[in-house]
């Protein structure tokens, strides 16, 4: 499946810093040589992909949140939508901290099915102190920061 830990984007052109924000933030944990293996047991690959979409777009279905983990093959595979409008009006710095968010919420799903399966087991909450000790932010100065659609709007929003 090739890297570990992959961080990538699927976006709308407006939001085009995503791309840009997940390429520091792989940068400065050195995600070519990232290894989760001290975190997990049974989760060898890892793939994040940070979405960022208008609501019209996500109603069409495209941005769509997916957590999955395939405990057979050992990876897994979460996309989680970040708020595009507050994304978009946000300054940098901002916008910087929710996709940083979105990767750190990424890896709590993982460590929250994990726990909830028991078919593997996911230490997400010391992945995301290394993680954010490598960027030098704390975990508080992310407690404010939206970096998630929350599923209930998600699904307010596709109901209509």
């Amino acid at each position: 499946m090739g890297r570990p830990f992959f961080i990538s984007c699927e976006i709308w052109g407006t939001a085009y810093k995503v791309s840009e924000i997940i390429k520091d933030i792989c940068g400065k944990i050195d995600i070519d040589n990232f290894s989760i293996n001290p975190f997990s047991d049974g989760i060898e690959n890892v793939c994040i992909v940070v979405n960022c979409h208008p609501d019209e777009n996500l109603i069409r279905g495209w941005g769509k949140p997916r957590k999955y983990i395939n405990y057979q093959k050992r990876y897994a595979d979460i996309r989680l939508p970040i708020p595009y409008v507050e994304f978009i009006s946000a300054d940098y710095d901002h916008q910087y901290l929710m996709v940083l968010k979105n990767i750190v919420e990424s890896i709590r799903v993982i460590g929250n099915k994990c726990k909830k399966s028991k078919k593997a087991t996911f230490d997400s909450e010391e992945l995301v102190k290394v993680i954010l000790s490598k960027m030098e932010i704390s975990e508080e100065s992310l407690d404010e920061v939206i970096g998630v659609i929350p599923d209930e709007k998600y699904r307010d929003l596709k109901n209509g």
